[in-house]
């Protein structure tokens, strides 16, 4: 099964990470609770951000569902987008790019030999405030995109805000 194989291989992966916490979101693999904590000296930083990722019937070849359930303002990352559809801005878990690659940007959808690892590199990367992963040039969530190259210090402010309000504990 896949779905053991990248499990096993992500956790092995990030065991030394103080960033990451991997775990079963029930009694199965096949849904799991990713946790980022934000890096100091981001307006994530100490912030604890969960992600739900489901793994499809069809995996590997389909991408995992993947959700950002902590609210946050981040321009890659839409909170207001419900359960059930995507709300994260990023190629390698859009079901349409499928092993498809941006000829402008070079970043590429899925394939059978990505895993759950790379998926969660990229999203320590937009978490962390990390290109090519953070990305406000092609926003999801377009007021967030736009006030980053707006106002620098209105974003990290508000991002920050969000991050006390709704990701501390």
């Amino acid at each position: 099964m896949r779905e053991e194989t990248d499990y096993t291989e992500a956790i092995e992966a990030f065991k030394d990470n103080d960033h990451i916490i991997l775990e079963p979101w029930g009694r199965s693999i096949d849904h799991l609770r990713l946790t980022i904590i934000g890096k100091q000296g981001t307006p994530y930083g100490k912030g604890r951000f969960v992600f739900e990722i489901k793994f499809p019937e069809n995996y590997p070849f389909q991408p995992p569902y993947v959700y950002a359930v902590t609210l946050m303002w981040h321009p890659n990352i839409d909170s207001s987008i419900p359960p059930g559809k995507l709300n994260i801005c990023l190629d390698l878990i859009n079901p349409d790019l499928v092993g498809k690659v941006d000829a402008s940007t070079g970043a590429s959808g899925w394939t059978p030999s990505k895993t759950l690892t790379n998926i969660m590199e990229a999203l320590q990367g937009m978490m962390h405030y990390e290109a090519p992963f953070f990305n406000p040039g092609d926003p999801l969530n377009h007021e967030a995109g736009e006030q980053y190259f707006r106002s620098l210090k209105k974003f990290e402010s508000k991002a920050r805000d969000w991050t006390a309000k709704y990701a501390m504990d």
